[in-house]
């Protein structure tokens, strides 16, 4: 037997250290992305490659927003930040000058007559033209407007009106070459860093933000405020909150462990002993996730460091044992335990990869891989490494055994009482009937908001001055062809345009408002032509031109004025505005973005859904519903799963303890249920990682109840179970102190689940045991 054990040992040994070194060659990369975790919701393909490509252009993108009390010394800043951004050469690219706005605005000039501001169109296709022919008048009395003034190439001033209808994705002017800000009330200048790599990239947040850091502080001592706005800014801030958390979380649980492990058994080596399978554990978990996935996930890594307190529940149990009887007596006489342990627990864990939340995922192959791992070297390596215990022990219990029994051994047992066991199971069907019928889910994305206050409002001051609207929800048109998608998108404006009549929607930005299709083109021209028709007589006469500009003019609008093509337009400045609007994308459609701005009510969120139903080219998005939504459903999934997982265990348990299988179930199904009540009452709700973690407990509090039923009540199973339970709380109670959502979802669920856990398993115990 014993040599059997060593060739195990050997092999596994080795395997260990194979795949260790395989992993170490690969590079795998760290994701501090939230979004990570989620699922990808349903959706079509064009929505999917559209939302995508809207979210790639804000990811890539530092906007930094320069403020100072006067225009000189925000240009001198400008110069300064510019010379020191010059260093992330290679890492981010710096847009701040710009070419001339003259050159840009005067191209759109021979287009006057195709591209009408929409007031001006409106009114003359009421054949309003009087209101056009005062506006003239007004503007060659007092030139206010922009762009060109010549009564005779343009006597009505339909370009100038053009040019103050063209709709900015951003409220910026070119001034002097740089981009001033026009919506804040300091002289204002905006810089924009574009991302090479994923702002997610470790290697480029290390290198962009303490340079984006020092600026700041650099300024703010000259009385410079300096403005960040950016996904890059959020994902550093969430890297560092996981890296301190995965610090503070998995070194505070070793030295827990550490320090009772050495208060308990005084010694170094059995503090050796017990955390050997932990550590083997910890490296297979994190060498075959690393080979498993292409990117892994800081919380897993985090999460993944509360694995330690679950590992360690089969070290304490060996090593405990290990104090009475030889390393192979107590491999026979833990087997089954372990086994049973290792099986409900490796079922509960391995229930989150049947979810399909990337990030919990990786939890699930991270915890059964590593429990395994762990449960494989107790078997193989304490054995071999614990012959000196029972030598020096078998005679003596430790104090800490006997102090934990006596404790123990004053609780009553439940079934001495029937009546109070019959109010405790229906005051625990009553609690679970309350949450399933009362209880409010929390499913909004929202809750998994990691970015500090100070910062979301920083982001929020540079948006709001450029103008872009905070809303998750925005409108995409297609068709097939580029003229098409043009027109179904004017045809869709016009229920749009009734809702701001109305008041209910504040505003929208399309890409047909720069750019009509060549259909409204034509009728802008032929609308001009009405208008010339109508009024160029009495307007020469009023402001004296001759005969000859009279016809000169006319000529100008009768002769096939040129209409903008879109080649054109994609040269001009203008355009930058909606990049790749016009190519084709992988469904061979074409599709554009309408941008909704303000704030949306539900009314007016259910008019615009109604809206795009009836329009097979039209659909509503928002990214945020979506998300939420995707999480309810899943979260209905995983409660399922639950139910399915209790009963399936308790289906097996049954056969190995028949009818005092309720003592094993009860306890955790009680403290699942009672935890679950709490974070219900401090939180107001709960949410889908509530209900995972409440796999975790358990598949813990399975283990506890296994082993003191397997054992008949042993001093020194009751031992590893308390000293488990006080690894667990370290190692998982630690989560429910974590500024992280998803982190702190779980360890409010597992720090009263594992401890009511604990608490209650006396209670249930009973010297006589019933197997077969």
């Amino acid at each position: 037997m014993k040599i059997n054990v060593k060739f195990g040992a050997l092999i596994w040994a080795i395997f260990v250290i194979v795949i260790c070194l395989f992993a170490g060659t690969k590079q795998t990369a760290v994701d501090t992305s939230i979004m990570a975790l989620l699922p990808k919701y349903e959706q079509k393909p064009l929505v999917h490659e559209l939302q995508e490509q809207q979210t790639a252009e804000y990811a890539n993108h530092v906007f930094i927003m320069v403020s100072a009390n006067n225009k000189q010394s925000a240009r001198t800043a400008i110069s300064n930040i510019s010379s020191q951004l010059g260093a992330l050469a290679g890492v981010a690219d710096l847009t701040t000058l710009v070419s001339s706005a003259s050159t840009q605005t005067n191209a759109l000039y021979p287009y006057r007559f195709a591209l009408l501001s929409e007031p001006v169109a409106k009114k003359l296709q009421k054949k309003d033209y009087d209101s056009p022919f005062r506006s003239a008048l007004s503007k060659l009395l007092s030139p206010m407007g922009a762009g060109k003034t010549d009564p005779v190439q343009d006597p009505f001033f339909l370009y100038s009106d053009m040019l103050l209808g063209q709709t900015m994705n951003v409220q910026v002017k070119i001034e002097e070459g740089l981009l001033r800000l026009t919506n804040v009330e300091k002289p204002s200048y905006l810089l924009v860093l574009e991302l090479h790599k994923n702002p997610f990239d470790l290697p480029t947040q290390d290198q962009v933000m303490p340079v984006l850091q020092s600026i700041k502080q650099q300024m703010s001592k000259q009385g410079v405020s300096v403005s960040y706005s950016g996904l890059l800014l959020h994902a550093a801030k969430g890297a560092e909150q996981a890296k301190f958390e995965i610090s503070t979380i998995g070194l505070g649980s070793i030295l827990g462990i550490i320090i009772i492990i050495i208060l308990v058994f005084r010694r170094i080596v059995t503090l050796l002993q017990i955390l050997l399978p932990v550590m083997v554990g910890c490296l297979v978990a994190v060498a075959v996730t690393s080979l498993w996935f292409e990117r892994v996930h800081l919380i897993t890594i985090a999460f993944g460091a509360g694995l330690v307190g679950v590992a360690v529940d089969y070290s304490m149990h060996f090593v405990c044992e290990s104090y009475l009887h030889t390393g192979t007596t107590v491999v026979r006489k833990l087997f089954s335990g372990l086994l049973l342990g290792l099986v409900s627990s490796v079922l509960a864990y391995g229930g989150l990869a049947l979810t399909p939340f990337p990030g919990l995922q990786q939890i699930a192959v991270f915890s059964a891989t590593g429990l395994i791992a762990a449960w494989l070297s107790v078997l193989l390596f304490l054995p071999l490494i614990t012959t000196k215990n029972t030598l020096q022990n078998k005679e003596n219990y430790l104090p800490a055994a006997l102090l934990l029994n006596r404790c123990k051994e004053t609780f009553p047992k439940l079934d001495q009482f029937p009546k109070v066991a019959s109010l405790f199971i229906i005051a625990i069907a009553t609690t679970s009937l309350s949450l399933f019928f009362w209880a409010t889910p929390q499913d909004s994305v929202r809750l998994l908001q990691t970015s500090p206050p100070s910062l979301l409002k920083e982001d929020q001051l540079v948006q709001q001055a450029l103008g872009n609207s905070v809303n998750s929800a925005f409108l995409i048109v297609s068709g097939n062809s580029a003229e098409a998608m043009l027109e179904n998108e004017e045809l869709f404006r016009l229920q749009l345009d009734a809702l701001i009549q109305n008041g209910t929607l504040e505003g929208y930005q399309a890409v047909s408002q720069s750019i009509p299709s060549l259909q409204r083109q034509r009728q802008n021209i032929d609308l001009v032509k009405q208008l010339y028709q109508a009024k160029l007589d009495s307007y020469a006469q009023v402001i004296g031109l001759s005969a000859q500009q009279k016809a000169i003019a006319n000529n100008y609008v009768q002769e096939n004025p040129p209409t903008l093509s879109l080649e054109r337009w994609s040269t001009l400045a203008i355009s930058a505005q909606w990049p790749g609007v016009f190519t084709p994308h992988s469904t061979g459609e074409y599709a554009s973005i309408i941008r909704l701005k303000g704030h949306l009510s539900e009314d007016v969120i259910k008019q615009l859904q109604a809206a795009a139903a009836t329009d097979h080219n039209v659909d509503y998005v928002d990214q945020i519903a979506n998300i939420s939504a995707t999480l309810a459903r899943y979260r209905i999934k995983v409660a399922d799963w639950l139910f399915i997982a209790y009963g399936i265990i308790t289906v097996l348990l049954f056969f190995r303890y028949r009818l005092n299988v309720w003592r094993v179930m009860l306890p955790p199904i009680a403290g699942s249920i009672i935890a679950l009540a709490c974070t219900v009452f401090i939180n107001g709700g709960y949410n889908i990682f509530n209900l995972v973690a409440l796999m975790l407990v358990f598949g813990i509090g399975l283990d506890m109840g296994i082993f003191l039923q397997e054992s008949r009540g042993s001093a020194y199973t009751w031992l590893a179970v308390s000293l488990s339970t006080l690894t667990s709380l370290l190692a998982f109670g630690l989560l429910a102190l974590s500024q992280t959502p998803v982190l702190y979802h779980f360890g409010i669920i597992v720090l009263p689940g594992l401890l009511l856990i604990w608490l209650l398993s006396p209670f249930m115990q009973t010297s006589q045991l019933e197997t077969q």
